[in-house]
């Protein structure tokens, strides 16, 4: 099954875009794609929202950050922040 994403924010700061999304991991899920309509990335921050103990770890491809996770037992709801333009 493929991860759940929402944009929920987007703003500018300064000469950056900044997009922020939430989403959902289903159980046994490891990874998966977000397109954030960048060009560019320069940064990401990416968390979990109620699990503090896993491991989400972002990588980014032009505009494209692919999420993966080291604890796949449960379903899991992350946020992320990311800046480019």
């Amino acid at each position: 099954m493929a991860i759940a994403v929402t944009s929920t924010r987007k703003t500018v700061m300064g000469n950056k875009k900044v997009v922020y999304f939430t989403g959902t991991f289903a159980n046994a899920d490891t990874s998966g794609e977000v397109v954030t309509g960048l060009v560019a990335i320069d940064h990401v921050q990416a968390q979990w929202v109620n699990l503090l103990d896993k491991t989400v770890n972002p990588t980014v491809s032009g505009g494209t950050v692919t999420l993966t996770v080291t604890d796949p037992t449960a379903t899991k709801i992350w946020r992320m922040m990311v800046i480019g333009h």
